[in-house]
């Protein structure tokens, strides 16, 4: 009687195990038959990344200014809105649109948390910051502790941009899009803080740059993928 207990507990555990291996596979010929699914999940965990460093620069430069609408603000913004660009090819060129290799769907997933969890982390920090109306000098320590993070990721992901083929043609693209998009973020955010008035000044103008950032994210998942990355 308990030799077939335990039988049939090893041919439930087999049966789960095997059924735990197709599901893996069937998603993973999924995302491989439709690209641009996996492709949007990364850039968008990347526009965390890149928003993260946004929203801290953006908050360090307007704190110590005394900025805090207006196209003051928009010209801060758009200071933030490239250091993210700068931020934003490497890993879009080399994750996002690149063609990794050898790398499971688990630990693909795992990569897109903690990727998505520093940027969001970043983002969840500056709005308690904004709240309480925090110094420059807060900013400034988040902004060091998040670049050495992003170091690590991208070193422990195994990123090299060595490898690749450095073609001006394709940054001057990326840097055309990019500029288009850097436009849009910094009309909205300056239009939007004039009109948006919920809360306190900080929290508004946080909140005027998110909404501007993500009607940017769209714009720019498109042009990168039509115009810069294509296969």
């Amino acid at each position: 009687m308990i030799c077939g207990v335990v039988i049939f507990n090893e041919q439930m555990e087999n049966s789960q195990t095997i059924g735990q291996q197709n599901l893996s596979q069937k998603i993973t010929r999924f995302l491989e038959t439709h690209a641009v699914i996996y492709q949007f999940f990364r850039f968008v965990c990347i526009g965390f990344l890149n928003t993260g460093l946004n929203f801290l620069v953006v908050n360090l430069i307007s704190k110590a200014l005394g900025i805090s609408q207006g196209w003051p603000l928009g010209a801060v913004t758009a200071a933030g809105f490239v250091c993210a660009v700068i931020q934003s090819y490497p890993w879009n060129r080399t994750w996002t649109f690149g063609n990794e290799q050898g790398v499971s769907l688990w630990a693909n997933i795992v990569r897109l948390i903690k990727v998505g969890l520093l940027g969001s982390l970043s983002l969840v920090l500056v709005f308690i910051a904004a709240k309480l109306s925090a110094p420059a000098y807060f900013y400034a320590l988040v902004l060091v502790v998040y670049l050495i993070f992003e170091s690590v990721l991208w070193r422990h992901f195994g990123f090299h941009m060595s490898n690749w083929d450095h073609e001006g043609h394709s940054f001057l693209i990326f840097f055309i899009v990019t500029l288009i998009g850097l436009g849009i973020n910094s009309s909205l955010s300056s239009v939007i803080s004039v009109h948006l008035h919920i809360t306190h000044s900080d929290l508004d103008k946080n909140l005027a740059v998110a909404l501007a950032t993500g009607v940017s994210l769209f714009w720019n998942f498109v042009g990168y993928k039509i115009f810069v990355f294509k296969k």
